[in-house]
C-alpha cells in the first residue's frame, strides 16, 4: 500500500486502522504527511477499504502488479482473494471443515491447524513459520495445498523455498500437517516448546474424528500430554455427500 504524500493532509484517520501499526506521520521537505512502513505494511488493505481516507491518498497496487514479496503478503492477509498456485481462498484449506466429504482425516490421525500471528496485530516473520515447520516436519504430513506448504523447498525438511523469504512479516499464516494418534502427543510438545523461541503467538488447532460414544479423538491426545480440552469446535454432521474414491 502507498500514501501518496501530495494528497495527504495528516488527519491520522487512518492511523487506528492499521492491525500492525505499519502507517506513522512524518515530517519530510517540509510537509507533515502519513507514511507507511513496507516492512510492517501485511497488504490486507484496511487502512483502503475501511478507514475513507477523505482525500483519497491510498493508492494500492493491483496483486498482479505487485512485487513478489508484497504480493506474498497481500495474499496471506486475505480471507477472500483467491492463491493462483492453490485455486483456494484464504490462509488455509477448507479440508477440515469438509472432512465429511473428502475423507482426508480417518480414525486414528489427527490434524494440526497452527495459526501463527493471530489475534491481528501480533503477525509473524516466515523465519518463524519455518522454525515450527522444520521442528515438526519429521513427525507429520503437510497439506500440500496449503499456501504455507508451497513455501518450502521440501516438505519432508520444513525448510522455506529461498533466504530472502525469511524475513517477510505476514498478517498471519496457517500450518496444516497431520500426524497418527500416536505421534500427536510429542507434535504436541514440540509446538510448545518451539512456541517459547518465537516471536509471535499460536492458536492450535486439532482435527479428528469423533468416536462412536461421542468423544472426539483428540481428546485422548490431549490427556496424554496435560491439557484441559476447550470444545470450542467446528463440527461436522456427516451432511455431506461421502467421497468413496479413495481407500
Amino acid at each position: 500500500m502507498y500514501i501518496n504524500p501530495a494528497k495527504c493532509v495528516a488527519c491520522t484517520h487512518c492511523v487506528p486502522y492499521c492491525p500492525t501499526s505499519a502507517i506513522q506521520i512524518v515530517s519530510e521537505a517540509g510537509r507533515t504527511f502519513a507514511k507507511i512502513d513496507e516492512d510492517k505494511c501485511v497488504e490486507c488493505w484496511i487502512c483502503y477499504r475501511v478507514a475513507r481516507c477523505p482525500k483519497d491518498a491510498f493508492e494500492p497496487t493491483p496483486p498482479e502488479k505487485m512485487p513478489f514479496v508484497r504480493r506474498l503478503k497481500f495474499f496471506f492477509a486475505s480471507a477472500t482473494a483467491v492463491w493462483p498456485e492453490t485455486g483456494m481462498a484464504g490462509r488455509g484449506t477448507e479440508e477440515m471443515k469438509t472432512n465429511d466429504v473428502t475423507g482426508r482425516f480417518k480414525f486414528g490421525e489427527i490434524g494440526f491447524a497452527l495459526d501463527m500471528g493471530r489475534p491481528t496485530g501480533v503477525g509473524v516473520r516466515v523465519s518463524d513459520v519455518e522454525k515450527m515447520c522444520k521442528a515438526i516436519a519429521p513427525y507429520v504430513v503437510f497439506e500440500m495445498e496449503n499456501p504455507v506448504t508451497k513455501l518450502l523447498i521440501d516438505p519432508k525438511t520444513g525448510e522455506v523455498r529461498s533466504p530472502e523469504l525469511r524475513n517477510v512479516y505476514l498478517l498471519s499464516a496457517v500450518v496444516e500437517a497431520k500426524t497418527s494418534k500416536e505421534l500427536a502427543p510429542k507434535v504436541l510438545e514440540i509446538v510448545r516448546e518451539v512456541s517459547k523461541e518465537l516471536n509471535t503467538v499460536i492458536s492450535v488447532g486439532l482435527v479428528c474424528r469423533v468416536k462412536p460414544d461421542g468423544e472426539p479423538e483428540a481428546y485422548e491426545v490431549l490427556r496424554q500430554v496435560g491439557i484441559e480440552p476447550r470444545p470450542n469446535m467446528k463440527i461436522n454432521i456427516g451432511l455431506g455427500k461421502p467421497f468413496v474414491g479413495w481407500e
